[in-house]
This record gives structure tokens, sequence and C-alpha cells, in this order.
């Protein structure tokens, strides 16, 4: 796997690895930590809404910047941002004081865009989505013991303690970017006047953006949910609710590649599609069934769906022109940022009347999507192939 990644690449996999291990040894159980400081379900959904909608907003900046400035260079000021956060968060009095936090983590995500440019512009289109994929595994390989060591750390000590270890890992992965070789933005492309007209982009562009912003929204529905309904329906601990989390990590550890690797010989819509059904039943069998067993399956094969994200950002940048490459990913990380905003607060309504609402709600929109991408692959790839000569809306 890792002798077809350029070296560039792979100092990439490896610092999203380091920062998985960071964001994995809370994020599984950040939910109950937010409980503990007096957040309701409604007001937990407010706060992830919030994060989100931080990081849709940062996407701006961030195109704009990925076209006129070198990309190493705001890649390791967006990681640097991350180091002081889990600060922050351990020494939060009460829920509305982990904002801050949140501000720095999502507002870093302005270097998403610069991260996907310079991947697109070290890969070829034909393994663009094994590239993909594969490079944010690295976040589920990160993500096996993070969340397990998390929640031990967190019972046998504090969430303090937690906290001060993922300071620790967000420093190295910073550093381990240092090595990265500089990626300007070519000079024609720096000084290019900004696109923000939407009607000088692709029509199949937007059509792609409109189309993933339902994808993510259904992801993230249940998503920030899955600690409370293990808690309060399963009635599991926060070690085990870390050790399913490292479970999911596993699958998309060694899910991902294959099916990155799948997508670029069969077509991508129609293993996007597979990967929805297969989330939708994940949730379906975790109502149904929330025995251990099954919710170890069920959180290993859905973690292999994660790669749904990288699939999905390498079909946008099979559509995108290298004149726009850092505002048309700032557009699509914009879009579907919001989506991820708006997912967990309509969550957070729906769990305070139900706790199953969220799931049932994702299965059904989930089971929508896959049957639709898998009964017309060849006309969706055919419909957002890219033309020798792009047409403007």
């Amino acid at each position: 796997m890792f002798r077809k990644l350029p070296r560039d690449l792979l100092i990439i996999y490896f610092s999203l690895l380091f920062f998985a291990v960071g964001t994995g040894l809370y994020s599984v159980i950040m939910p109950a930590y937010i409980r503990e400081l007096g957040a309701s379900a409604v007001e937990l959904g407010l706060l992830s809404a919030i994060a989100m909608a931080i990081g849709a907003v940062a996407a701006l900046p961030g195109g704009i910047w990925t076209d006129r400035y070198e990309r190493r260079s705001l890649m390791l000021i967006g990681w640097a941002m991350c180091v002081p956060a889990p600060l922050i968060f351990a020494y939060a009095p009460h829920w509305m004081w982990l904002i801050p936090g949140y501000f720095l983590i999502n507002f870093s995500m302005f270097s998403t865009n610069a991260m996907q440019a310079y991947m697109t512009s070290r890969s070829s289109p034909s393994e663009r989505s094994f590239v993909f994929a594969t490079v944010h595994s690295a976040f589920s390989v990160g993500m096996i013991f993070a969340p397990t060591l998390g929640g031990f750390l967190a019972e046998q000590w504090s969430m303090r303690v937690t906290f001060a270890a993922s300071l620790l890992f967000y420093a190295l992965s910073a550093s381990i970017l240092l090595k990265l070789a500089p990626n300007p933005p070519t000079a024609c492309l720096a000084k290019a006047p900004l696109r923000l007209d939407p009607r000088l982009y692709p029509k199949r562009f937007w059509l792609l953006v409109v189309v993933f912003v339902g994808v993510w929204y259904v992801m993230f529905l249940p998503f920030n949910f899955n600690t409370p309904y293990l808690q309060d329906v399963a009635r599991l601990s926060l070690l085990r609710i870390g050790l399913l989390g490292s479970v999911a990590a596993v699958g998309g550890a060694l899910l991902a590649p294959v099916l990155g690797r799948l997508a670029d010989r069969v077509g991508t819509w129609r293993v996007l599609g597979g990967c929805l059904l297969v989330f939708a039943v994940s949730y379906i069998l975790q109502l149904l069934y929330p025995s251990p067993i099954v919710l170890a399956i069920v959180f290993f094969v859905r973690g292999g769906t994660n790669a749904m994200m990288s699939l999905m950002t390498a079909l946008v940048s099979g559509v995108v022109e290298e004149k726009t490459l850092g505002m048309s990913f700032a557009m699509y990380n914009l879009a579907t940022g919001f989506a991820t905003a708006v997912a967990p607060y309509t969550a957070g309504w729906m769990y305070a009347e139900s706790a199953q609402a969220p799931f049932i709600v994702a299965a059904i929109l989930a089971l929508v999507f896959g049957a639709t991408f898998l009964l017309a692959p060849s006309r969706l790839a055919h419909r957002f192939a890219k033309p020798a000569v792009d047409e403007a809306v």
C-alpha cells in the first residue's frame, strides 16, 4: 500500500495518523464529558452544530488562501492551531467554555483545502480514489487504540490526563509536516482574480455538491449521539464505548484502502452506494440487537464506510479545474460543512423525543441514497464526467 504513495503523501499520512490519535483520545467520550459539564441533549447538538458551522465558514478563506499561498505553510498553521485546544477543554468549568477550543480546532479546517489541493497535485486521476482513501485511512489507523486509551485514562485518572496526552500528539502531528516539500500554487493561479461568482463554475460541480450535501447530512445525523445512546440504552461504560470506537477504527484502517482501490476499478458511484446501504443496515442492527458482539461487528463495518468521505472528495477533484482548485474545494467544504452543522442540531431535538429517532431517520435516508447510486452508476458517472472543454453555468 505504502509503495504506491509518493513521499509527500506518506508524510501527510503519518501526520494525520498522529493527529487522529490526539483526536481519538477524547472524541468518542467527548459527548459524555459535555453532558457532565451540564449540557442537555439539545445543547449537545447545538454545541456540535456551532463547531461544524465554524469549520464550514473556515472553508471560504481557506480556499482563497490555497489559491494564493504556499500550501504546506497553510497546513502547518492549521495543525498548530489545534495544539492548545485540549488545554481549553481540560479546564472548562461549563460546556459553553468549550466553544473557544472548538473554534481553534474547527477554524483550523481552513487548511483542509490546502491538503486536498496538495493531494490532488501529487496524484494521478486514475488512482485518485485509492490515494484519497488510503491517506485518509491514517485517521482510522490512529483511532484504533486511541479511544480505548482515552477511555482508560479518563476512568483511571481524569479527563484532564486524556486531554494532556491529546495535546502532545497534536504537537507531534504538526511537527511531522515540517518535512513536507513546499507546494505553491502556479504563478498564474496566484495572480488570477478570485472566482466567487457561482456561475463561473461548471454545472456538474454544483449538482455534485448538492447531492453530497445530502450524503454528509445523513452520515453526521447520528454521529454525536452514538455515545449517549450507548450510555443510556445499552448501558455501556466509557471504557467499552472507547473500545467500540477502536473497533470502528480497525474497520476503517483495513477497509478504506480496499474500497478506494475497488472504486478505481468498478466505479466510485457503485462503491459509494454500497457503503450507504451497509451504513443503513449497521444502524438498524444497532437498534434491534445492542449486544456487545453485534455492536462490535456493526462498528467494525461502519468504520469502513467512513471511506465515503474520501470517495466523495475524489469525485469532486475529478470535476474541478486547476485554476479554481482551492476555491472549488472551499465551496464544497463550505456546503457540506453546513450540512454537518445542521445534522447534530436536528439530531439533538430528535434524541430528546426518542433515543432511536436520529438513527432511524439516518438509516432510511441512507437506504434511499444508496439504492439510487447503485441503480444508476453508469448514468451518474457519465453525468459527472469532466469533458474536454468545461462548460460554465
